[in-house]
């Protein structure tokens, strides 16, 4: 069955008057944007893509990219905040005295089409009933039914293809793993045997082994327990400690504070293997090629463990929210419209169709560029990033549906193995709550201990951290977590399916 271009109103719909395209440039209005990702790799609203956004919506933009993880908190404490903020700390700003409720604004104007879908509204929706912003990367189950090809992305293993081939390693098992690493370091003794990325760590082994990294899983009874409860916890960290007092880690590695610390070491030849996100292998030997170095990575795309599983419980992630400091709200909204519209989503994410891509007869993109390529690829035209402010999941399930990188095909291979539950990332925490304190503390707990797992001197003294770990989470209350959401989960559950039945019907 043919499959056509998301409808816009199945999603968000938009409808920019035409005026706003020919607004005259001293009445266009600039907008202050506040992205809080300290990684984000733009930091001005410029290139063809950017650029044809806001023609289109009739403003100028302004972009400030957090310095640090303090800046929004400042900001919000002080009053003094930009137009839109683009942020995943939704508890900061889902409250009517920091931002507009978007279901408000759209009452108040209604010249501006802004339809957002019952499923959208209510994963969305704050403790008061209003919903501030529309989450990145959901999409309900029936907007996934509507194409035959989607595509799950998550975490990457990734070695050195000239040294596997010349030393004849394969990677069939989990197993393999370790028969490498031992013969590279035999082999290259002053080289970097393994190395991970310090946003994803070593996700890609949880997800092999059947772990979540982090939140709350559910039972075979249907109850939820906290992530650290798992079966087989112990065993990941007792792997990851085993490499490290092997040597094939550095201790340097765990110091590690940005993705260029360890972008730059795999580029710069001096790692056989690493751990970081599926697109990092296409996106490194983009950079790798231009440094005109021969050497090329290979990522691991098939399942090496019965036990895969990918686990999908979110309700979305970042979202644009306009402050109440914004000067101009009726243009932010606007704004915030286009940009979650299923257009205004492909432009940002996908770029010009014509120029950047061509759709097949069944509405998949074709790209005319390197989707996965570095920034040299990417950011003269401002293409993809901007994208990462709005997107849903299925304007990035089937952007790569077509094409044949290893990203596409990792995520091709991962698709079978997801595990998807929304209702479980409906259970947020209420600023200053006791279970967001709870929450706070053990996932700082949690960070600070588990390099001790991992540095530990000894299998002993590997596990006893790991025992001291759990007992600390304990201690600060991981029960109550627990008791809070098996409380709250029935009723989000009852009405989340009661609105995928109506949509059904």
């Amino acid at each position: 069955m043919k499959k056509r271009m998301i409808s816009a109103a199945l999603v968000l719909a938009m409808v920019v008057p035409q005026a706003a395209t020919m607004v005259q440039a001293e009445e266009v209005p600039t907008l202050t944007l506040f992205v809080d990702e300290t990684w984000w790799p733009y930091d001005t609203w410029e290139g063809a893509i950017p650029e044809e956004f806001a023609r289109r919506v009739g403003v100028n933009i302004e972009v400030t990219r957090a310095a640090d993880s303090n800046q929004l908190a400042l900001m919000v404490s002080s009053g003094d905040m930009p137009d839109i903020i683009c942020s995943y700390r939704y508890q900061y700003l889902a409250d009517e005295n920091v931002c507009y409720a978007l279901d408000e604004l759209a009452e108040e104007y209604p010249d501006v089409e802004f339809q957002v879908d019952p499923i959208y509204a209510y994963v969305n929706k704050a403790a008061d009933g209003h919903y501030y912003t529309i989450g990145c990367g959901f999409s309900p189950q029936y907007e996934y039914d509507k194409w035959d090809k989607i595509l799950t992305e998550g975490p990457g293993f990734m070695y050195r293809q000239d040294i596997a081939e010349e030393l004849g390693l394969k990677f069939d098992t989990l197993e393999d793993l370790d028969t490498a690493f031992a013969a590279v370091q035999e082999a290259y003794p002053d080289m970097t045997v393994l190395a991970f990325n310090p946003s994803h760590k070593f996700n890609w082994l949880l997800q092999q082994m059947g772990l979540k990294n982090g939140g709350y899983y559910e039972n075979e009874d249907g109850q939820l327990s906290w992530w650290l409860r798992q079966d087989g916890l112990l065993d990941y960290y007792k792997k990851v400690n085993e490499w490290y007092r092997l040597g094939y880690l550095t201790a340097d590695n765990f110091a590690f504070q940005s993705e260029d610390d360890d972008k730059e070491i795999c580029v710069g030849g001096k790692v056989f293997a690493n751990f970081g996100y599926d697109n990092h292998a296409d996106n490194y030997n983009t950079a790798i090629e231009e440094n005109g170095d021969e050497y090329r990575f290979a990522l691991v795309t098939k399942a090496l463990s019965e036990n895969r599983k990918a686990y999908n419980t979110s309700a979305g992630g970042r979202g644009l929210y306009i402050s109440k400091s914004c000067k101009n709200v009726e243009a932010a909204f606007k704004t915030l419209a286009y940009a979650y519209s299923d257009e205004g989503m492909k432009l940002l994410m996908w770029g010009i169709e014509g120029e950047d891509y061509t759709l097949d007869e069944d509405g998949y993109p074709n790209f005319l560029y390197d989707f996965q390529g570095d920034n040299s690829v990417l950011q003269p035209r401002g293409l993809k990033y901007w994208g990462w402010l709005v997107h849903n999941a299925i304007v990035t399930s089937i952007a790569e549906a077509n094409s044949e990188s290893m990203t596409a095909e990792a995520r091709r291979n991962l698709t079978p193995y997801l595990e998807v539950n929304p209702v479980i990332g409906l259970i947020r925490f209420e600023t200053d709550s006791d279970e967001q304190n709870i929450n706070t503390k053990i996932d700082e707990m949690v960070n600070n201990q588990q390099t001790n797992i991992f540095m530990a001197d000894s299998e002993e003294a590997c596990e006893e951290a790991f025992h001291q770990m759990l007992k600390l989470a304990e201690d600060i209350g991981m029960s109550r977590l627990e008791e809070y959401a098996n409380e709250t989960y029935p009723e989000l559950k009852a009405g989340y399916d009661e609105l995928i039945e109506a949509h059904e019907e």
